[in-house]
């Protein structure tokens, strides 16, 4: 009988699932720009950086007046805008330049619009930036464009443009990457969600914020379909680098989370101590293609049992 590694990625017919947890692996994942992709760029954008920074520009401008003005909405925060914002700001922007492009009325415009139209890559990118930081942003072919440069440290500048390679903007993939910028960048504490066995294949990281707020991550869908595509390896890399570490969550942490029991069978198995026989056999169950994480309810059921969870 051939030998059967119980965490290797389902294999046989792609079910719904699976094609939607490939489709989530590139969410907002950059793409090293080819030969190709540098002649489309320098070709229709080389000549008009500097009116490619002030177009960015003006649609920054726009974005800050219509919040401030109360007809752009965004979550509440920690810090006063713009701080922290950084997703909501690029995503704004981006829509923004879309519409422009789709309906180009300058030199700049007509230039992207030609650039998109022979194929050049235009998208929002998001990863963790000179190892301090997680950033969203915007790739287009292979320039980087920033036009939320200001929402970690205020008083940089609000847009900037670089070549890509000189951006310092790496892909997250890993569990252990993610977590180590999570704890640089957010504050608070992390530790290994080994508290919850059913759940730690899919969401590994116990995080309480500086306001004492516990969540489950990673939250990066990419990070996320990553990892599960992979069959949880990522997620067992991290517990057990935690765990060799010797990183065991606090005993009172684990206490203050037993409310969390209520919120369905994802929850109710609680193990205060860490038990790795446990803990194997749920990441053996995470990569099993008939078991309950690969099943459109199960799948789902986790989902919902986790976003009820962070909304206590």
């Amino acid at each position: 009988m051939p030998h059967t590694d119980p965490l290797r990625p389902p294999t046989g017919a792609e079910t719904p699932l699976d094609r939607q947890l490939r489709l989530w692996q590139g969410h907002r994942r950059l793409v090293p720009p080819d030969e190709r992709m540098r002649a489309l760029t320098e070709r229709w954008l080389g000549r008009h950086l500097a009116a490619l920074e002030a177009l960015m520009l003006e649609l920054r401008h726009g974005v800050d007046r219509d919040r401030d003005e109360g007809r752009l909405s965004f979550p509440k925060r920690r810090n006063p805008y713009p701080k922290g914002f950084c997703r909501e700001i690029s995503d704004a922007v981006f829509e923004r330049l879309r519409r422009r492009i789709a309906a180009p009325d300058t030199p700049v415009t007509q230039a992207l619009a030609a650039f998109v139209r022979e194929g050049g890559h235009l998208s929002p990118i998001w990863g963790a930036l000179r190892g301090s930081y997680f950033q969203n942003a915007m790739q287009i072919g292979a320039l980087y464009v920033d036009a939320a440069n200001d929402t970690v440290t205020v008083t940089k500048p609000k847009v900037e443009i670089l070549p890509l390679e000189a951006s310092g903007l790496e892909p997250v993939v890993e569990v252990a990457h993610f977590a180590r910028i999570a704890q640089v960048y957010w504050g608070g504490t992390l530790w290994a969600n080994t508290l919850f066995p059913r759940l730690a294949p899919v969401f590994p990281i116990l995080y309480i914020d500086p306001d004492g707020r516990p969540r489950l991550h990673p939250d990066s869908l990419g990070v996320f379909a990553e990892n599960m595509v992979g069959g949880c390896r990522s997620a067992l890399a991290f517990l057990e680098q935690e765990r060799d570490g010797g990183r065991v969550l606090p005993a009172d942490v684990a206490a203050a989370l037993a409310s969390w029991r209520s919120h369905g069978p994802w929850f109710e198995e609680m193990c205060p101590a860490p038990d790795w026989d446990r803990l194997r056999t749920c990441f053996a169950q995470a990569a099993d293609p008939q078991g309950p994480y690969r099943s459109p309810q199960g799948f789902q059921g986790m989902i919902e049992a986790v976003k009820r969870a962070a909304a206590v």
